[in-house]
């Protein structure tokens, strides 16, 4: 379960003798990228619309507020969505159901975003999670010793059991307080369930806690495109690239059509909590 894809984003300038050149990259097309998200759980479901940006853009990505954005399912009914109903400043290009619904085990969904007369697709299935029996929590010794945050040494540990006779795959994250936090500020924690035992006893979490903290794990179930994506993402986050002749990795596999960006990820969820106390 600890399998860290520790996402480490590094900017290199670099300057010749007597002058510095600026690569030319605005040359790349802008892109569309669509990050939609549907789980099993009522009001878990967003699709979220922008456009890329040039390679010396900074700030967040222009987002598209103009989008037609649609999720259908393989018995043939579909969902419209609607963009910030509540105008929020910070929800532009956020996309929400009209009415609340909650996916169901074994369908598959397909998002449907329209923008400028184009037509971008995306497919995924909505497989079984597995249910956490119980967290419980210990101070972590190491921690202790030298903790990274001076209150902060407590690890909840996971029981539960994973099904071995079939594949699947995992995405977890952890909170603190409703907070999501990780122990760097760019990891993701995934995993295929060959990293875990059948019998999960006690896997600790890879951030801590201090004491009165609410501690609450998700646990996201992933299809194997859903599980290469966030490889592919690790993998590209962690390369640098070979220096500065070394050549542009690709964007992680996608599941969307038209030569969107991003994934339309389906996704069953499990949630526990747990009180740090003396």
């Amino acid at each position: 379960m600890k399998q860290y894809c520790i996402v480490l984003f590094t900017m290199l300038l670099v300057a010749a003798c007597e002058e510095t050149t600026e690569l030319d990259l605005r040359q790349t097309p802008f892109k569309i990228v669509i990050e939609g998200l549907l789980t099993n759980k009522a009001g878990y479901q967003s699709v979220i619309v922008s456009r890329s940006t040039d390679f010396y853009g900074s700030g967040k990505s222009p987002r598209v507020e103009d989008a037609i954005v649609q999720i259908s399912d393989n018995a043939g009914q579909f969902i419209s969505f609607v963009h910030n109903p509540r105008n929020h400043a910070d929800s532009s290009g956020v996309y929400v159901p009209v009415a609340s619904f909650a996916g169901e085990i074994g369908k598959t969904y397909t998002v449907h975003v329209q923008i400028d007369g184009e037509m971008y697709e995306g497919s995924d299935q909505l497989r079984a999670v597995i249910p956490i029996d119980s967290l419980k929590f210990r101070i972590n010794e190491d921690e202790a010793r030298e903790p990274k945050d001076f209150d902060k040494f407590y690890e909840i540990l996971m029981f539960a059991r994973e099904p071995q006779d079939q594949e699947n795959f995992y995405l977890f994250k952890f909170y603190r307080n409703d907070s999501l936090k990780t122990y760097n500020p760019t990891d993701i924690y995934f995993s295929d369930d060959e990293l875990l035992a059948e019998k999960i006893d006690g896997v600790p979490s890879p951030i801590y806690y201090a004491l009165n903290d609410k501690a609450r794990l998700e646990i996201y179930s992933l299809t194997r495109k859903g599980y290469i994506f966030y490889s592919d993402m690790s993998t590209i986050l962690n390369n640098d690239g070979g220096g500065m002749f070394g050549s542009i990795p690709s964007p992680p596999r996608s599941n969307l059509t038209n030569g969107a960006l991003g994934f339309f990820q389906v996704s069953a969820v499990q949630d526990k909590e747990v009180y740090i106390e003396e």
